[in-house]
């Protein structure tokens, strides 16, 4: 007989013992109780190992499952590091290149403006006022006597000279003017959408500004008293930037040679 008959013979057995348990012999009885507690047995053993596979599978799966969260988390914060340091860097080139775009545009002891950076502002003047048929003005200013304040009280104090006349002319020009070091003593006065008569009256402004300086409190004692001289020239449709500058030269020649501490233009 096969196990599978033998199991139904079996279990036939044990369903008439139930409905009549008189027809079953003690011997009988105990026989079939060891067969079921063997048969439990087996099946309890069968079932401990099951649930053991099971609770390992589990618990490799759940590891695998910790192992995958933690490579993954492993992963975003070394994204996160590199996106740190990705923007800490491009935050560092846009500071340098702010730096040196600075350095390249604007005077390193009087914190003015350079001659680059004014010739590129008269050059967009001049598309403009083409474009749009308006005006404006230039003027250029000399400090009077300059060499004579190095000689005497040295190019320290000519130094400091020039950082005050730079701290004067910021605060007497309009907002939209524009105030640049030229070259040495020498400065250069953009004066957006005026004419000639108000570019001198904003230069003179300037100037006497700048003499009445002598007389503020704030002053330091050991500075010299200085002046500026100033040549204004408006622009002229279809000049260059080298025909007005030199218009402007010729009005500053003027102003020297007839006393300086004085505006001159020439039309």
């Amino acid at each position: 007989m096969t196990d599978k008959e033998d199991d139904k013979t079996f279990e036939e057995r044990i369903q008439r013992w139930i409905a009549d348990p008189v027809q079953a012999a003690p011997q009988e009885l105990v026989a079939t109780l060891q067969t079921l507690f063997e048969r439990y047995r087996t099946q309890q053993r069968f079932l401990d190992r099951v649930t053991h596979l099971s609770d390992r599978y589990q618990s490799a799966e759940r590891d695998r499952g910790m192992s995958y969260a933690d490579r993954y988390q492993k992963k975003i914060r070394q994204i996160e590091k590199i996106v740190r340091i990705s923007d800490q860097y491009q935050a560092m080139l846009h500071d340098i290149n702010d730096r040196l775009l600075y350095v390249s545009t604007h005077d390193v002891l009087t914190t003015l403006p350079n001659r680059r950076y004014i010739i590129d502002r008269m050059a967009a003047e001049m598309a403009r006022a083409t474009r749009q048929g308006g005006s404006f003005a230039i003027a250029l200013a000399d400090i009077d006597h300059f060499k004579e304040v190095n000689d005497r009280y040295g190019h320290a104090v000519g130094d400091a000279v020039l950082v005050r006349l730079a701290g004067i002319l910021g605060s007497s020009l309009r907002e939209y003017d524009l105030c640049a070091r030229w070259g040495g003593e020498e400065f250069l006065l953009l004066f957006p959408g005026v004419d000639l008569g108000t570019a001198v009256s904003l230069a003179e402004r300037v100037r006497l500004s700048i003499h009445n300086d002598g007389k503020a409190k704030d002053r330091p004692e050991a500075l010299p008293v200085f002046s500026l001289s100033f040549g204004v020239a408006a622009y002229r449709p279809g000049e260059t930037s080298d025909m007005l500058l030199h218009r402007a030269d010729e009005g500053l020649y003027q102003a020297k040679s007839s006393g300086r501490d004085r505006t001159r233009a020439v039309s």
